[in-house]
């Protein structure tokens, strides 16, 4: 599974032997130095981020920042690599897949300690605090806060005769979702299959008062769960509501190379956070829509960390590092200059003053959290070791129901069978 488990075998091989290796950076606190920042996202996330950067070095002189940046597959596939040498950068971004992993395995620095305590979380609302926490060990702080959504093209579906501006049930989804695709002749369909898509299934979860993982680790869900849930993917699919197995096979989650992105579909199930990207790629005005539910009153969705920051535990210029997530959490400045291209800002007073200032894209955003705050659930744990196995592991094993290559009895089965291995 590559990233997702760490490259289990080699690469925590390496990190056990290779805890007292240095970083990246030249020098040492104190004086002049050289840390590595890296990160996951578009081109334009990258122009915003740097910005912020180039201000952190105005502000601090003697600190020097190398950027680099990747597509979110490529990424974990390089911090893998990076940590198996010994030398992880010394801020990166941290997804909740993925946090266990690193920080179990003493990559990530406890920011509760020393040069962390540096990193203030006075103005972040404490429930979203709380999500980069593992066993009293803060590892990750918030970055950025979004909630799940379904990115939608207005036109598309008003010309169908759906008002996407009401409620739905899944069975009244599918049924818009099928109206679209008729009324784009089948060419285009209503929306991209989310049978491979792990935060789908956990706000379907959700709605059942289930989730994907339990607090020790285990799946939260059994086979029946997955077994309905499969059957409700491929109902849209079936019914043409949905996209075809081709187009399944080529998910990426990048929007400019999803299949909404693309333009072969009409909506798509993303975090709200990936809103102005969709819009930049497809190149018409877009929406956003809170999840269907069978029940209105339990909607799945949660205040979720889009992503987080932590700092490497093998860093010499700790201070440094620690200095820069402060920086890009707490300065309105640089809250100004990021906006919502992650989600909305974690710092409370900055998150304020952006929503009062908000036009476009941003608004958009601002106003559909605001809309759905009191409809918010509590965050889930911190997913376990093996949590970005299990998320390639169902996009290849709903892949093979998609082409017809397995049922979706023997698809679960194949898929609980594998995923024990991968929680182990």
């Amino acid at each position: 599974m590559g990233a997702g488990r760490l490259r289990r075998g080699t690469t925590i091989a390496a990190v056990a032997i290779s805890l007292a290796a240095c970083g990246t950076q030249s020098g040492g606190d104190g004086g002049d130095v050289t840390i590595s920042f890296a990160w996951w996202g578009s081109d334009s996330r990258a122009t915003i981020t740097k910005q912020a950067v180039e201000l952190f070095q105005q502000r601090n002189p003697t600190i020097k920042v190398q950027t680099t940046f990747s597509a979110y597959a490529a990424y974990w596939e390089k911090v893998a690599t990076q940590t198996a040498g010994g030398n992880p950068p010394d801020v990166m971004t941290m997804d909740t897949r993925y946090l266990s992993e690193y920080g179990e395995r003493k990559v990530l620095l406890d920011l509760n300690e020393g040069a962390g305590k540096q990193v203030s979380l006075a103005d972040v609302n404490p429930e979203l605090a709380n999500t980069g926490v593992i066993g009293g060990k803060r590892f990750a702080v918030p970055w950025a806060q979004n909630t799940s959504s379904l990115v939608y093209d207005p036109a598309a579906y008003q010309a169908a005769g759906v008002d996407m501006t009401a409620p739905m049930t899944w069975e009244q989804f599918r049924v818009a979702a099928e109206k679209v695709s008729a009324s784009k002749g089948f060419q285009t369909r209503g929306v991209t299959d989310f049978g491979m898509i792990d935060s789908a299934l956990e706000i379907w979860l959700r709605q059942r008062g289930k989730g994907m993982f339990t607090p020790d680790g285990k799946l939260g869900f059994g086979e029946q769960d997955l077994r309905e849930y499969w059957e409700l993917a491929s109902r849209f699919r079936t019914s043409k509501a949905a996209s075809d197995a081709e187009v399944t096979a080529s998910y990426n989650t990048s929007p400019e190379q999803a299949p909404f992105g693309k333009k072969l579909t009409a909506a798509e199930f993303a975090y709200d956070s990936v809103y102005p990207s969709y819009q930049k790629a497809y190149g018409t005005d877009l929406k956003v829509a809170p999840y269907p539910s069978d029940d209105q009153a339990n909607i799945g969705q949660y205040r979720r960390p889009s992503m987080f920051l932590s700092v490497s535990a093998r860093g010499k210029a700790q201070d440094a590092s620690a200095k820069l997530v402060n920086f890009l959490i707490n300065d309105p400045e640089a809250g100004k200059i990021l906006g919502t291209d992650r989600g909305l800002p974690p710092n409370l007073k900055i998150r304020a003053q952006l929503a009062g200032q908000a036009t476009g894209t941003n608004k958009t955003i601002f106003d559909y959290e605001a809309s759905l705050e009191a409809k918010l659930g509590p965050a889930p744990a911190v997913p376990p070791k093996g949590a970005g196995a299990i998320q390639k592991l169902l996009q290849r094993t709903y892949e093979e129901v998609a082409f017809g290559r397995l049922s979706v009895d023997a698809a679960v089965s194949r898929f609980f069978s594998e995923a024990q291995k991968d929680l182990q």
